[in-house]
């Protein structure tokens, strides 16, 4: 099953509740006196009985990493509140036992030869947009990037049906790859598309009901989108995203390259700042010894990413946006994830992924026209300056010192990597 859902199955006396692969339709959950309560954030348990709010609470929003990550987030299973429990993807609960447990995966993962894999993966992409399509009324989202380019690819058959738009917000320019790219390839390609300006600031009326949507509102960012969202999205019209799809592509390795054994640490260290909170530092100790030893031969990193990262913060972004908007995110299926993380993973890397780039050479290699995430001048500068370091010697010389800088204030070293291309939070995978 692809998409964003909770099902709730009625079992004689019980029930049992789980949801979509990545968990994007949130369940939290409690008991109080033999009774169980389900729903899709806190503040909506707190309506029916009252909740504490545990330590971490204020632990979590007076720490330097809430007040310098814009996107903060917490990962899957974890709340705020005493005895609410967050349910984690590839999880049930059944309320009898109130106890989480896993159900994915539960076999060994399929390795795929290459060019199997890409009609395989094609196939199945293009039919769950076609299907998508057929059901609802949809409207695409179009920026620089792979996920919304390799969505598109899937639309060839339908696109003089539908309409496409990039949001400008934050401090985009018209010059913005984001804006830029979208405009030049829809002219190419002859499709329907806007730029929805989001750059509004946000009226008192609309933070107060923001703030009062759910616990963890980004009220400096995602709500002064949402609001410049809530004065120009179409009513009724399905946003289609390409979120989800970095599982597939190497996130927390960008070279492809998965290290054989990983620490504690290593996890931690995808969200710069959670190595600071003890509370977060215990769950993702707890999720690793769970996995450990059972992950049916998943690489844990494509794993993590799934299941926190995905489940955590791709997930509170869209319960937050619910107020504008319903989302469909055709990534969203554990069939589709099987197939690409069944590939060669240099074949599926962050930057230039060659499973990406022959898909849409199948599907539709018009959309290749223009480039994909183009690199901005700053970073060819710093590319530029990383191969004269490297040629010269002095990078080895940089990192030596950096790595006795860092030892000397107690902070972890990742092998003393530099990476141009930061995968998530800023930091070395």
């Amino acid at each position: 099953m692809t998409g964003r859902f909770v099902l709730i199955i009625k079992t004689g006396d019980d029930f049992i509740f789980f949801h979509d692969a990545c968990g994007l339709r949130t369940v939290y959950y409690t008991k109080e006196e033999d009774h169980f309560y389900a729903a899709s954030q806190p503040l909506l348990i707190n309506e029916v009985i009252p909740l504490k709010k545990t330590r971490a609470y204020e632990e979590y929003f007076n720490s330097e990493y809430v007040a310098t990550v814009r996107e903060h987030y917490l990962p899957s299973g974890v709340t705020l509140y005493e005895n609410v429990f967050h349910l984690v993807p590839n999880h049930y609960v059944k309320v009898s036992e109130f106890e989480q447990k896993r159900y994915y995966p539960f076999q060994e993962l399929k390795r795929r030869d290459y060019s199997e894999g890409v009609i395989e993966f094609s196939t199945l992409l293009k039919k769950i947009i076609s299907v998508a399509h057929n059901h609802m009324d949809l409207a695409f989202s179009l920026t620089a990037g792979w996920d919304s380019r390799i969505i598109l690819s899937g639309c060839k058959d339908i696109a003089p049906d539908i309409g496409f738009y990039t949001l400008k917000y934050r401090n985009m320019s018209d010059k913005h790859m984001d804006i830029r790219i979208p405009i030049s390839l829809s002219k190419s390609l002859n499709l329907n598309f806007n730029i929805w300006d989001c750059q509004k600031s946000i009226t008192p009326e609309f933070a107060e009901i923001y703030r009062g949507n759910t616990d963890m509102a980004h009220m400096n960012d995602w709500g002064e989108i949402a609001f410049g969202m809530s004065k120009i999205y179409p009513p009724g019209k399905v946003a289609v995203k390409g979120s989800c799809s970095e599982i597939g592509r190497c996130a927390c390795y960008p070279d492809g390259k998965h290290k054989a054994h990983l620490t504690e640490n290593d996890f931690l260290q995808m969200e710069k700042g959670w190595e600071e909170l003890d509370f977060i530092r215990e769950e993702i100790r707890k999720w690793r010894e769970s996995i450990k030893g059972n992950s049916f031969n998943y690489l844990l990193l494509d794993l993590f990413y799934w299941e926190h990262r995905m489940g955590g913060w791709q997930a509170q972004s869209q319960l937050e946006w619910d107020i504008v908007q319903e989302v469909f995110t055709p990534f969203n299926s554990r069939e589709l994830f099987d197939i690409m993380l069944g590939i060669d993973p240099l074949k599926r890397k962050c930057e230039k992924p060659s499973l990406y780039i022959d898909t849409m050479k199948y599907l539709w290699s018009d959309v290749l026209a223009e480039p994909v995430n183009p690199y901005t001048f700053k970073r060819r500068v710093r590319i530029f300056v990383y191969d004269i370091m490297s040629y010269t010697g002095l990078l080895k010389m940089h990192q030596a010192a950096k790595k006795k800088k860092n030892e000397a204030k107690g902070k972890i070293v990742c092998d003393g990597k530099l990476t141009l291309r930061k995968p998530i939070g800023g930091k070395c995978p």
